[in-house]
């Protein structure tokens, strides 16, 4: 118990131990366990299913490789990579869930063409840390997308396939020694920054087999809860001005996908606890806040590194709503609500997700590996109170 934290299962105890001590109970599976996913779908209605995984494109189009991530000045990163993790996220999801044959071979093609063309190997400036944040933001859905397309496809040349692995293996290694520094107490080594990365060897970690990477990812893990106030919120994300809670969203973004890897590899992380602090109350926080934005005035006003608006009392909620590049921000909490049914937390995410935008799914993010829509939705059973594929039955 105490500062060190509460593992609440053996599987937890092990991912604080060494390298061989840590078991994965699912190597190769990374967000959920694919043939379970797989009959969930097609217990579904035709219409629901294409409803969440089938992307409303014409035609998919290739998009030449990034090799090098520039560096941008001010706020924000280079994001010449976003098209690609897009047609990815929508591709895969194509793919898996909707059986479309056409995305299936685009995304084959496309990560294959990146891989051959060495995308986001070289950084303009190794030691600007939002190029690493570019590489990572897009390489996490790659790994989803690649973990459900590529790897073990036997369709597919097996040098193909190989160089695939190789260029990703790299791009994981390069994050894992550049990005994760266990001791140190710089900003981008204990805020969202690290989270990512975390989130990026907890999916390559699972995918590969390697505990060493997974067990690197928990502690990150449960240092963030470490770090937490007693209210739940992360000092390192609600200090940042009007997007105060634009970055705890983003924190718990990131918190809950590798929760929900650890989950799949039979490690508890959603009920890992400090002094009583969990992922649940960073979510409540967040809740709480959302609806009182005054609760976070207090750490918001330090303005730091806040984006384009310096008043911290307007803060920045547009991450409820779908993104105009077709993204959501809160496609995370699909994953939550799928996991947590029962908890008020995840009725409360249905109603403000609802009322931000009745007809809000399907949800789509980089930070969460693609379309969690497609990977964790249920319809409601009859007397449950799931929220339904459209939201606006339920006003």
């Amino acid at each position: 118990m105490g500062a060190a934290g509460t593992p609440v299962n053996s599987p937890t105890r092990a991912a604080a131990a060494t390298d061989s001590e840590l078991v994965l109970a699912r190597p190769g599976e990374v967000l959920f366990v694919r043939a379970e996913r797989r009959e969930a779908l097609a217990a579904m209605a035709a219409e629901t299913r294409e409803r969440l995984c089938r992307a409303p494109v014409a035609k998919w189009r290739s998009t030449k490789a990034v090799t090098t991530i520039r560096a941008t000045p001010g706020y924000g990163g280079d994001k010449r990579t976003e098209r690609f993790a897009m047609t990815v996220m929508q591709a895969g999801a194509a793919s898996f869930g909707a059986g479309d044959g056409e995305a299936r071979r685009a995304v084959v093609r496309l990560i294959a063409r990146w891989a051959k063309g060495r995308a986001m190997t070289k950084l303009e400036d190794p030691a600007d840390a939002s190029s690493y944040y570019v590489v990572e933001r897009t390489l996490l859905p790659t790994i989803v997308t690649y973990w459900l397309t590529v790897r073990g496809d036997t369709r597919i040349k097996a040098s193909t396939r190989a160089r695939i692995e190789r260029w990703l293996g790299g791009l994981v290694e390069r994050s894992r020694q550049r990005r994760i520094d266990l001791t140190s107490d710089e900003v981008s080594a204990r805020n969202n920054h690290a989270y990512l990365a975390a989130g990026v060897l907890m999916a390559w970690g699972a995918l590969t087999g390697d505990p060493g990477l997974v067990e690197t990812a928990v502690t990150i893990y449960r240092r963030a809860i470490a770090d937490m106030r007693p209210d739940g919120s992360f000092p390192l994300e609600t200090m940042r001005g009007a997007r105060a809670l634009w970055y705890q969203r983003h924190a718990v973004a990131s918190l809950v996908t590798i929760a929900e890897i650890a989950a799949v590899q039979g490690i508890d992380l959603y009920g890992y606890r400090v002094e009583g602090r969990d992922l649940h109350r960073a979510v409540r926080f967040l809740l709480d806040a959302v609806a009182d934005p005054q609760r976070v005035w207090r750490y918001a006003e330090a303005n730091i590194n806040p984006g384009p608006v310096r008043d911290y009392r307007r803060q920045d909620l547009r991450f409820l709503r779908r993104r105009p590049h077709g993204r959501h921000y809160m496609a995370w909490a699909e994953i939550y609500m799928a996991r947590f049914p029962e908890r008020e937390e995840s009725r409360r995410l249905a109603r403000l997700l609802v009322e931000a935008e009745a007809d809000f799914r399907p949800m789509i993010d980089e930070y969460s590996g693609g379309n969690t829509s497609c990977f964790f939705y249920e319809p409601p059973r009859s007397g449950e109170g799931a929220t339904p594929l459209s939201g606006s039955s339920t006003r």
